[in-house]
Formats: C-alpha cells, sequence, structure tokens
C-alpha cells in the first residue's frame, strides 16, 4: 500500500484547537484504507470519528454540510489543497503527500524525452518533490519552466481540473510539458489549454503521452455533433465549490437566443452513463470539466463545457481553447 503523510500532528493541533467532540472525516477513493488509522487518531485524542462516505474528487467537493447534518462540529477534508471556499463547521485540509519520491521514474524516461524546453507541473501529492525534479531535469541539459497557478491551485506548479494556471503561464516559452501524477485528466487539461505535448509520469512507474492535437480534434467533433441537436440539458451540482447558477442561466438564454431550448438539471454528483436517462441531445456541464473532459468519453450523448458552448454558437473562436 502507498504511503501518505496524513499529518498527525496537525490533525491533533485541530481537534484541541476547535474542541470537537464529533468529527467528520472525508476521504478520496484513494486514501479510503487508511479511515482505520485515522479513526483510532481521533479517538485516541478524545474525538468520536465520523466518515462522510460522500464524494470527495476535489477541494470544490467539500462535505461540511452533511457532516454538520451528521451532528459533527468539524471537517477533516484528506488529499487536497484549500483553496479558500466558506465552510459551514471549521475545516482542515490535510493535503495527504505521497512518500514516494517521483525522481527516479523521470529519471528512467529521461532519455525518451526528445523536448529541451519544458514546463513541469504535478498534482498536490508530489509537490513537495516539485524542486528536487526541476534540479533532475535541469541536470539533463533541459531548460525547466515552473509556471504559477491562476486562481484555485495553491502552489507554483500544481495544477487542478479547473486551474491549469501554471502550465499556460508558461506556454509559450516551453515546447512541452512534463506531468508528475497519476491518472490522465490533468495532463489532459494540460494538452487542451495549450495545444502541446504532455509527458504524464507516474511516480510509481510508467508514463502516457498526450497530444493536446489529438485531445483538440476529438472536443471539436463533440462540438460538431452538438450543433445539430435542439434540446440541451444544463448540468448544475450542487455542490458548493462547483455550483455556478448564474453561469447556468446565462448558457440557457443564450441558447434560447439561437432557437435552442435549455433545462437545467440539478444533482449534487453528476454521473455520465446516467445522463441518456433524461431524454436531452445534448448536455452543458456548468460544474467540473472532468465531466465533460473526461467522464464523457464513454457515452453516445455530447457533452459540452461552457466554453465550448460559445463555440458552437459561434461567440468565440475554438483556439486558444479554455477549459
Amino acid at each position: 500500500m502507498v504511503s501518505y503523510d496524513l499529518e498527525a500532528e496537525k490533525v491533533v493541533d485541530f481537534i484541541k484547537r476547535t474542541r470537537a467532540r464529533r468529527v467528520g472525516v472525508q476521504l478520496p477513493p484513494g486514501l479510503r484504507t487508511h479511515w482505520p488509522e485515522i479513526l483510532s487518531l481521533l479517538e485516541k485524542h478524545g474525538a468520536e470519528g465520523v466518515l462522510v462516505g460522500s464524494s470527495c474528487h476535489g477541494a470544490c467537493d467539500l462535505a461540511d454540510r452533511e457532516a454538520l447534518l451528521a451532528g459533527c462540529e468539524a471537517l477533516i477534508h484528506y488529499g487536497h489543497s484549500d483553496m479558500g471556499l466558506p465552510s459551514e463547521i471549521p475545516v482542515l485540509y490535510v493535503e495527504a503527500r505521497m512518500k514516494v519520491n517521483p525522481c527516479p521514474a523521470v529519471e528512467e524516461i529521461l532519455p525518451t524525452i526528445e523536448l529541451r524546453k519544458i514546463g513541469l507541473t504535478t498534482s498536490v501529492q508530489h509537490i513537495s518533490y516539485l524542486e528536487e525534479l526541476r534540479l533532475l531535469l535541469s541536470s539533463h541539459d533541459l531548460e525547466v519552466y515552473v509556471g504559477k497557478p491562476s486562481g484555485r491551485a495553491r502552489y507554483p506548479g500544481q495544477v487542478l481540473g479547473c486551474d491549469v494556471g501554471s502550465a499556460s503561464s508558461v506556454a509559450n516559452r516551453v515546447e512541452g510539458f512534463l506531468h508528475v501524477g497519476m491518472g490522465t485528466f490533468h495532463p489532459l487539461g494540460i494538452a487542451a489549454s495549450t495545444g502541446k505535448k504532455v509527458i504524464a509520469v507516474n511516480p510509481l512507474g510508467g508514463k502516457v503521452e498526450i497530444s493536446g492535437e489529438d485531445f483538440l480534434r476529438w472536443r471539436r467533433g463533440v462540438i460538431a455533433r452538438a450543433a445539430s441537436c435542439r434540446e440541451f440539458g444544463i448540468l448544475l451540482s450542487t455542490k458548493r465549490g462547483q455550483r455556478r447558477p448564474e453561469l447556468a442561466k446565462k448558457i440557457e438564454e443564450m441558447l434560447e437566443k439561437e432557437g435552442r431550448r435549455g433545462r437545467e438539471l440539478v444533482q449534487d454528483e453528476i454521473k455520465v452513463e446516467e445522463l441518456e436517462d433524461f431524454g436531452f441531445e445534448a448536455y452543458v456541464c456548468t460544474a467540473c470539466p472532468r465531466i465533460a473532459l473526461d467522464d464523457s468519453k464513454h457515452v453516445r450523448v455530447p457533452i459540452l463545457t461552457p466554453f465550448e458552448v460559445e463555440v458552437m454558437l459561434g461567440r468565440r473562436e475554438f483556439w486558444p481553447y479554455s477549459i
């Protein structure tokens, strides 16, 4: 089992500071096996732990309301960095950084990298190793750039599904990107926003190369399919960090001005495999961009981002692409 820094001292200090006796714990899928360890720590320091089993896709997916309804006085949210959302009860963010140095995995694939000017990005789990990674790449005569986030991400070089500023801020200075992290969603976002090649390296070994051109070709096709549709479902999430009712209303008005119909579909967790049951010809997602840009790959119904709706309606150009 992969080891993570669960920041026990920080958790104990939080319990003492808030004097909480019933504490909610929100865990993403990769950390849920650590629940017994976390529960033991809470009980050792006089707090009752309550596992909040709702989704935990990011700091935007904060379950403070669910914890409050369960009688909790505080919430510990694991696996993501604080993006500054207001909360109904005290919240501690434990980033749960992975205790695996990704440098060996990166060094192993270095001979295959043809880029000389490269942007370096990662997720919060590996941010502690960013400077060591930068020095490693520089020692192999690579020109390395680490950009600044544009809003929700907390650290230079860190990317989120909804904030790839650390990549786009240096895109005009690099030939491509090296992203260190698990999965392909973040690299897809980088490829989409920059149009450049992304080499995604798994800290546990292995790499995937993602072409910005292939991704953008796919999204052009999705927009083209949606262009023939008249009935659109506008996906509106109730999650505090993803809820954008003003945007949903704006999209509805834009569609109606062009002779189409848009109707809001309100859900907490949006599951793309269930959307065809509602009968809309296409959807627009105002929640997490992951739903349109990653989760939708295996469904027949087109799912657009707000930016792509404007492209479809002729209000914006496709390039530069925006998440």
